[in-house]
């Protein structure tokens, strides 16, 4: 893999193994993985425009993320967040593809690899996600199951461009681990993810961020910031 490469949304076969390999915390508030953090707080992505019902589904999750950060300006105005800005001229960071290639295609249906500063292996400077073709094709168009986990895949592989890791809860859109079930759910963002985003955006990169004692991990529909 690429350097940075983070396999995300495992197939089955890979469960146990991930299961193995998450930290144990001793604290009791939960903590999320860091894997980097962009220097630049507007993100240009690059979204290919077919198929269109892929591009839009992509363009969605990325709103979502975009207005659910907006929450800690409510509170703080001050705050500091990430914004990604769709951008087909050249200048995007952030490339997306419909296609997975062959050495990935055995052990993920999405996948994020990180290009970083060459002083630092926390600065990003480039990121390109793939996303399985299974999935995001026009065979797919008029498969609703198929619209909901691609919009699942989309809002997950998003916050690895945004430097966020794993959360093994079997709830948060960071979760990496496949459950048929969640096809029926609605995404959900946590508080630990936009909080996550905040101190990374603030210019802070460690390994872990553990939400402040006394804040609670709440869930957020990721439906109620979408147009």
């Amino acid at each position: 893999m690429g350097a940075g490469g983070v396999a995300t949304f495992l197939l089955p076969m890979m469960l146990v193994s991930v299961i193995t390999l998450t930290p144990v915390h001793a604290t009791m508030q939960p903590s999320i993985a860091i894997n980097g953090r962009y220097s630049v707080l507007t993100i240009k992505i690059y979204i290919p425009l077919t198929p269109k019902w892929a591009h839009d589904i992509v363009l969605n999750a990325t709103v979502a993320w975009n207005r659910a950060q907006l929450i800690y300006l409510r509170s703080n105005p001050s705050a500091i967040v990430y914004t990604f800005a769709e951008t087909d001229d050249g200048t995007a960071t952030s490339m997306v593809s419909f296609s997975m290639p062959t050495a990935y295609a055995s052990i993920a249906v999405g996948w994020t690899n990180y290009r970083f500063a060459s002083d630092s292996r926390t600065s990003i400077v480039a990121t390109q996600t793939y996303l399985t073709p299974i999935l995001f094709s026009d065979a797919q168009a008029n498969n609703m199951t198929a619209r909901r986990y691609a919009f699942w895949l989309a809002l997950h592989e998003l916050g690895r461009v945004l430097g966020l890791g794993s959360l093994m809860d079997g709830k948060d859109i960071m979760e990496p681990r496949y459950f048929s079930l969640r096809v029926d759910q609605v995404p959900q963002f946590s508080t630990l993810d936009l909080y996550a985003l905040h101190i990374l955006a603030q210019g802070n990169a460690p390994n872990f961020i553990t939400l402040p004692d006394g804040v609670e991990n709440q869930l957020i529909p990721v439906t109620i910031f979408l147009p």
